[in-house]
């Protein structure tokens, strides 16, 4: 009898799907015979739908705001979305100056492991994740990339990792530099680009902060701080903007770029030209889930609206959007990566770190006094 009322309820949501959004319809297939999922995702959204909306932050960027609040309007029409990006550092210090005067606006963000194991599990801002996961094509570990829901934290499971891929090092501008005059580490330092390359900034969180510290583990101590010194001296910026300093070296200012950021596939869509560099030949590069990794807030204004966006953004729909807004590589198995820049997708023979789990996601005290007394400001 029961085999018999699921095959009849399966016939009956192939029908109604056809009513559905795309996510309604998934969500119903996913869910043909599991009753007490269905009950958890009814009053959630009914809940969220109450709640009227759900606030986020993450990436900065036009394309990506664009993909994440279209896309979430057609599954959810009733759940109102309020997004704003900025850089990770930028986003903690709204957080911690909010919360330091027991305000607390946000339910869910998007961004760096580096950002969530450095400022906010320090600051006591998040919840367990975990609990928040209703859909079964999102907590099912079938549906990610090693059979496995990925956390930089993997003990305590608060920045839940959704998008790994190759961090480029380098980008340059191709009408004054050819990519084999910098496709090894220890060419940036040639007295010919000295006053000619702008530097992310790695003190605070973000594609810097990940690139220096990848050079301490790839490296070693004694070897990286030769090479800050000797890059800090060949630096003409040192710089915390990553849309500024692409758009310097695509305008010719600084042929060079070293830790570009992330941002740069948003602004490569919008026309800007420069060469990149995807690993060096001789100590290759490390793995990074860039502004990909997902953060549920503590006290949350709108818990219900949180869980639904999180059970969006981390299904096949919502990846889908995300990694097409920043053109990153999802680690679920059924998003494709066609879309996905060649340099961001890991090459088989390169040796590459994964350095964003919360034991490697932040800088030594040596490496952070030593840092700062070169590049602190």
């Amino acid at each position: 009898m029961r085999s018999r009322l699921t095959f009849a309820r399966i016939g009956f949501l192939l029908l109604g799907s056809f009513l559905l959004t795309p996510f309604a319809a998934k969500t119903l297939f996913a869910q043909a015979s599991d009753q007490g999922w269905q009950q958890k995702w009814d009053a959630a959204l009914k809940q969220a739908k109450t709640e009227g909306k759900v606030v986020v932050m993450g990436p900065p960027g036009d394309r990506i705001r664009d993909a994440i609040t279209q896309n979430f309007a057609k599954a959810f029409p009733d759940i109102g979305l309020e997004f704003s990006g900025a850089r990770g550092g930028e986003l903690a210090t709204k957080i911690k100056a909010e919360r330091d005067a027991s305000i607390y606006s946000v339910d869910v963000l998007i961004s760096g492991t580096s950002t969530a194991d450095a400022y906010f599990k320090p600051m006591k801002a998040l919840d367990p994740i975990e609990p928040a996961l209703i859909l079964p094509e999102v907590i099912n570990p079938k549906s990610w990339r090693d059979n496995r829901l990925e956390f930089s934290d993997r003990d305590t499971r608060m920045d839940l990792v959704f998008s790994t891929q190759n961090n480029v090092p380098l980008i340059f501008n191709p009408a004054q530099v050819k990519a084999e005059e910098v496709d090894e580490l220890y060419k940036v330092l040639d007295p010919k680009w000295k006053g000619k390359i702008a530097v992310q900034d790695p003190i605070p969180s973000g594609t810097g902060n990940g690139v220096f510290r990848w050079l301490w583990h790839v490296l070693g101590p004694e070897k990286a701080k030769d090479f800050y010194q000797k890059l800090r001296a060949q630096a003409g910026a040192i710089d915390r903007d990553q849309r500024r300093q692409i758009e310097w070296v695509a305008q010719g200012k600084y042929p060079l770029n070293f830790a570009p950021g992330t941002v740069m596939y948003q602004l490569e869509k919008r026309g800007l030209k420069f060469g990149v560099i995807p690993h060096f030949k001789d100590y290759g590069a490390y793995l990074t889930p860039g502004f990909g990794s997902a953060m549920l807030m503590n006290q949350a204004p709108h818990p219900n609206g949180a869980k639904v966006f999180l059970n969006w953004l981390l299904g096949k729909e919502g990846q889908t959007a995300f990694s097409r807004g920043m053109g990153y590589v999802s680690r679920r198995t059924d998003v494709s990566s066609d879309h996905v820049p060649a340099y961001w997708i890991p090459k088989p023979g390169v040796k590459y770190w994964a350095g964003y789990y919360e034991e490697d996601a932040k800088m030594s005290p040596e490496q952070v006094k030593f840092l700062k007394s070169i590049y602190g400001r």
